[in-house]
């Protein structure tokens, strides 16, 4: 009987654990448009959500990073990610470098601008959405994915 309970307990936080990996699936790029590209920045309109307007708007911020390092928007000069298309690998064998990047928030360093176009809307589950026109120097985004061995320089 003991031993019955512990596989069902077993297969209870089994199944509890992949649906909470499988909410962290890789984020869809139709959240993330490509814009304008300028003297080494990249302006993109990402749609974010989250609790409040401000937590919206990081989501936003965040979703353009990764779709520019993860996937590349096919319409501009950086038509592939900066770093690979093997999202989960690298970021499993850079985490001190993406935990510092999103949780200290060093990703602002590279923001020009972050400009909401409208107000948030509220959608299911009681959080909001806003679109959000985010502008990166991507010129210093690479140099700092170099210096931090993340990518390896161009020609080398």
């Amino acid at each position: 009987m003991q031993t019955q309970h512990t596989k069902i307990l077993f297969s209870l936080f089994a199944i509890i654990l992949l649906f909470s990996c499988s909410n962290k699936s890789i984020p869809s790029s139709a959240k993330v448009n490509y814009l304008t590209s300028k003297d080494g920045t990249i302006t993109m309109r990402a749609i974010g959500t989250g609790e409040n307007q401000q937590a919206a708007i990081a989501d936003a911020e965040k979703n353009a990073f990764e779709v520019l390092f993860f996937r590349g928007l096919p319409e501009s000069e950086q038509k592939i990610g900066l770093i690979s298309t093997n999202e989960i690998e690298e970021k499993q064998k850079n985490q001190t470098y993406f935990e510092k990047f999103y949780k200290d928030q060093r990703y602002k360093t590279f923001l020009i601008s972050s400009i909401p176009i409208a107000n948030a809307t509220n959608v299911k589950g009681g959080l909001k959405s806003i679109a959000v026109d985010v502008k990166i120097n991507v010129t210093a985004l690479r140099k700092d994915l170099e210096q931090n061995n993340i990518i390896r320089k161009f020609g080398y």
